[in-house]
């Protein structure tokens, strides 16, 4: 954050601005993949978008214009739009049905070690490199992912279509929408404080160095992939909706602690473990889709509940700088500043809990009076 910031000259607000555009592209391209997955080999929808995110991060490593960073950051986030939908694609084709929640469980704890690898690793070579050096590995790295996709088995299926292009049931669904709207004001914290806060704040509050905060903030991150298969399997017994509920509020209970209390140094990677397990609760949110999706329809039902939740990304980092902006100017201290904008996502959480609990108790009710 703090390198970029130089790089390209803005404050926390413009910063906040520059991430989200990431967002912005990760969700305009949700359901234009998702409709051509019914066209398309899904290995071949998987080199293009690796392509294209490498393409970005080139931009935006060899660039000085805020603004041609802004467009990396969205080409970074349009092909990496494909990773997760392909994941449910290739979950909902090779894996019986019955195994679908405990399988995508799974598949999101392999998909959050590049998160993991995103924090300290990478924050330990940018301690010995240049930053421009690293992001040419990161993108190297990319063009091979893009040329591996080549290998996958081929995604052919019979797709009517009437399947492959219609989306307006989605749009007539309230309970989807509201399932889709919990989702975004629930995310803050794994894509507002984890992806970028989480550093500045650690450092602010606690003291620590840049390496420490991001080997802390990526315990978030852990604590979500060894999260996953256990609350999918928690689920299974108490349901979709009871283990949604339960992962909100507890989660928006340990973030006020983390904020407002001094929690010792000692136990902040066991804290950010328990954020990250109350993160798992986004697995049971595109789990939940089956309730009110056509099984011809998954795919598509996700990849709006995954427009919905990336955007939280792009609402929760604008709101998030402005705030540590705005709060400068009564010249508290920087770390009650951090504290006070960042009490935005727990506080978001607990109305996003709080309309799952309505869609739990109509869905409850519907299969009753059914």
């Amino acid at each position: 954050m703090d390198t970029m910031m130089q790089q390209f000259s803005v404050n926390s607000a413009e910063f906040g601005v520059l991430a989200s555009m990431y967002y912005y592209g990760y969700a305009i391209m949700q359901l234009p993949i998702a409709f051509v997955f019914g066209r398309l080999e899904m290995r071949t929808v998987l080199c293009f978008c690796a392509s294209v995110c490498a393409l970005g991060i080139g931009i935006l490593t060899y660039t000085n214009s805020l603004y041609l960073a802004m467009v990396a950051q969205f080409l970074i986030g349009s092909g990496s739009a494909a990773g997760f939908l392909c994941t449910a694609e290739a979950i909902s084709l090779w894996f019986p049905k019955e195994r679908y929640g405990q399988v995508m469980g799974v598949a999101v704890a392999f998909g959050l070690l590049g998160a993991i690898y995103g924090g300290q690793p990478v924050r330990s070579l940018l301690d010995h490199y240049q930053w421009q050096s690293v992001a040419l590995g990161i993108l190297i790295i990319g063009g091979g992912i893009a040329l591996i996709s080549l290998r996958l088995p081929s995604s052919v299926r019979n797709h009517s279509s009437e399947e492959s292009t219609d989306f307006l049931h989605i749009f007539k669904n309230p309970a989807l929408i509201f399932l889709g709207i919990a989702n975004l004001l629930m995310v803050g914290v794994l894509e507002g404080f984890a992806d970028v806060w989480a550093g500045p704040f650690l450092v602010k509050s606690y003291g620590l160095s840049d390496s420490e905060a991001a080997g802390v903030a990526s315990w978030i991150f852990k604590g979500m992939m060894v999260g996953s298969p256990i609350v999918t399997l928690l689920a299974k017994h108490l349901g979709n909706y009871l283990a949604i509920i339960a992962c909100g509020i507890g989660m928006s209970g340990a973030f006020f602690a983390l904020l407002f209390y001094s929690v010792p140094l000692w136990s902040l990677p066991l804290w950010f473990i328990g954020l990250g397990i109350g993160c798992c609760y986004q697995v049971l949110i595109f789990v939940a889709a089956k309730d009110w999706c056509h099984a011809n329809r998954i795919s598509a039902g996700i990849a709006f509940l995954n427009t919905l939740n990336m955007l939280g990304g792009a609402f929760f980092h604008p709101i998030i700088g402005f705030f540590v902006d705005d709060l400068k100017k009564y010249k508290l201290p920087l770390e009650l500043s951090y504290a006070y904008a960042l009490s935005i996502v727990p506080f978001c959480a607990l109305i996003g809990t709080l309309i799952v609990i309505f869609i739990g108790i109509y869905r409850r009710k519907r299969c009753i009076s059914s």
